[in-house]
């Protein structure tokens, strides 16, 4: 089984949940696992030699979840500006705390249809020096690249200049990104109806 040696993982769990009303790193599956820890592990299944898990609102109450698993937390004082300085946090931790490292596997807690799976596919195309996105599908038919997604070191410095809610999509348009399908990529937690119908999915 192929494994993402090289590749560290950097997880976005900062968010507010403002839509959702309570945090969306912490809702749990019907193990009674969390988000987070649930993405966690799947990074770590998927092989990466590290993972850093970037926190913001919630810290505490995220850090207390985190307790027991194998991960570097870094938090960001700026967590309410938007997710690109999460990941810029995220990637620069890497770059400090991972000299091995030659690429980053971007994820986030919110896509319960992402599997350690889905990960390792990611990394096996991108084999250490591609970058690559997940794929899926949008309500209007439209197909949208986006994270899950390794970035190869090369791209790191533009990473860690985002700010605000710029993500790395930008990055992902790029001709000669890389794209693995993702069913039901297009579902995240934002809303209580979607905790619902992932609910109802689990039963």
């Amino acid at each position: 089984m192929p494994t993402a040696s090289g590749v560290a993982g950097v997880l976005l769990a900062a968010g507010a949940s403002r839509r959702l009303g309570t945090p969306k790193q912490l809702l749990q599956d019907h193990s009674g696992t969390t988000a987070v820890v649930r993405m966690t592990r799947a990074l770590r299944e998927a092989g990466c030699d590290m993972v850093v898990v970037v926190l913001g609102a919630e810290a505490a109450r995220v850090r207390d979840a985190l307790v027991g698993e194998t991960v570097r937390i870094v938090e960001n004082p700026a967590w309410a500006d938007g997710m690109g300085r999460s990941i810029a946090v995220g990637v620069e931790t890497v770059r400090l705390h991972g000299p091995d490292a030659r690429a980053v596997l971007i994820a986030a807690c919110d896509m319960p249809s992402v599997s350690a799976s889905h990960l390792r596919a990611l990394c096996a195309r991108a084999e250490g020096s591609r970058r690559v996105a997940s794929l899926y599908t949008r309500d209007d038919g439209v197909q949208v690249r986006g994270i899950p997604a390794v970035l190869p070191r090369e791209d790191w410095p533009r990473l860690e200049q985002l700010s605000g809610d710029q993500g790395a999509r930008p990055l992902l348009q790029h001709a000669d990104t890389l794209t693995e399908f993702l069913a039901d990529g297009v579902f995240d937690l934002d809303t209580p109806a979607d905790v619902q119908r992932w609910r109802l999915a689990m039963q």
